[in-house]
């Protein structure tokens, strides 16, 4: 048996799809996250649910799960990994990077990224494509978006034209396109594009633009691989990005506008998960010894991931025999309210399209069988939305 490279700590929403990750890189994972899903906890030797996910995280619960997780390391860890959940947190980076190394982007770039007068400065400052954006709101609100400020997910974008929205946003044009991610790593001056990869929204009335999965190799033209390619070259340098990092946007024809970057490692970790370059080897290549891949990731087949919603609020059944094309997997029993995540589920197929089909193939397969499964729905309906829930 090949030996770890260490213990690692990862903190994120849904820390699965980073222990996954890690535990390819040979490095143990040690995870706080907000679900502890079944599959996480087979992959962490030590992991620590935090409650309170609509509040997200607070240093004080953090730095205890921490601590714990530390305590449990069969080594010190090298440093901590994070996910989604600090885009509007950078104040806790710097908390943690006080007692662990923060592997990652730094308190400072998450801040500037994230900061929209800052990041849309800098792309007038380039001269790179962008939807029209700005702090105030537009005098006539239709055509416009409004983004709460270090949002994921897609799930904090409403119509502009929507009352009372809250403090911390900012204001953006629609354009039309197609959402194209460029996933790439940056040693602080340089940047390498690893792939493209296309997503999809799963809509409801009340977030029309929430995340619903991606797809990769996206079909592109050279010119607009050329134009993202650079578009990445130039932040990356500018904002002197660090290890895995994403960047957004919506191309129309072959004119990429960029909508945002992830600093961090984002939802399309499976899809691009292969075993001649693990991904956090690349992410800690580029972190600790500023060393960046040669080329683009070469994976010959295509892959996908979607998240399955809860189309009403459901109670896991005891019984469910999990597939293995499903990832982040809710505990028997659990209460998943309507329209929050069940689970992700996962295909590879000879091309783009027969691997999305699959997606979509594989979550309404899940669906029909949880329903099959549900023998007591009374039961759901006693239960309070949102009691003794996690999702």
């Amino acid at each position: 048996m090949t030996k770890p490279c260490g213990a690692i700590l990862i903190a994120a929403v849904s820390g699965r799809a980073l222990a996954r990750a890690a535990a390819d890189a040979r490095y143990v994972p040690l995870v706080v996250d907000f679900f502890a899903d079944m599959d996480t906890q087979a992959l962490a030797p030590a992991l620590v649910q935090l409650p309170d996910l609509a509040r997200g995280f607070r240093w004080r619960p953090l730095e205890g799960a921490l601590e714990t997780l530390a305590a449990h390391a069969p080594s010190p860890p090298v440093g901590l990994v994070y996910g989604s959940g600090f885009e509007d947190r950078p104040d806790i980076l710097a908390q943690i990077s006080k007692r662990w190394p923060l592997l990652g982007n730094d308190p400072a770039t998450v801040s500037a990224v994230n900061d929209p007068a800052r990041f849309f400065g800098a792309l007038e400052t380039h001269a790179i494509p962008h939807p029209e954006t700005r702090l105030d709101r537009p005098a006539d609100p239709r055509g416009w978006v409004v983004k709460r400020l270090g949002g994921a997910g897609g799930s904090h974008i409403a119509p502009a034209g929507r009352a009372h929205p809250p403090a911390k946003v900012y204001y953006q044009a629609l354009v039309p396109g197609r959402s194209v991610s460029a996933l790439f790593a940056a040693n602080g001056q340089d940047a390498r594009v690893l792939g493209f990869s296309e997503q999809w929204p799963s809509p409801t009335p009340a977030k029309p633009w929430r995340y619903g999965g991606a797809v990769r190799p996206a079909r592109l033209s050279r010119k607009a691989t050329g134009a993202m390619t650079a578009t990445v070259f130039q932040l990356a340098a500018h904002f002197r990005l660090k290890g895995l990092n994403s960047a957004d946007f919506m191309l129309d024809g072959e004119v990429p506008r960029l909508l945002e970057i992830n600093p961090r490692p984002g939802a399309t970790l499976d899809i691009f998960a292969n075993d001649a370059a693990p991904l956090l080897a690349v992410h800690l290549d580029a972190v600790l010894h500023e060393a960046l891949p040669e080329r683009a990731l070469v994976i010959e087949d295509a892959s996908a991931s979607g998240i399955v919603f809860a189309p009403d609020a459901i109670t896991v059944p005891h019984e469910t025999v999990w597939p293995d094309w499903a990832a982040d997997l809710p505990q028997p029993g659990e209460r998943i309210d309507k329209e929050r995540p069940i689970c992700t589920v996962l295909a590879r197929g000879r091309s783009a399209d027969e691997a999305r089909c699959l997606v979509d193939t594989y979550r309404d397969r899940l669906l029909a069988e949880l329903r099959a499964s549900r023998t007591n729905p009374s039961a759901q309906e006693d239960y309070p939305a949102g009691e003794g829930s996690n999702r």
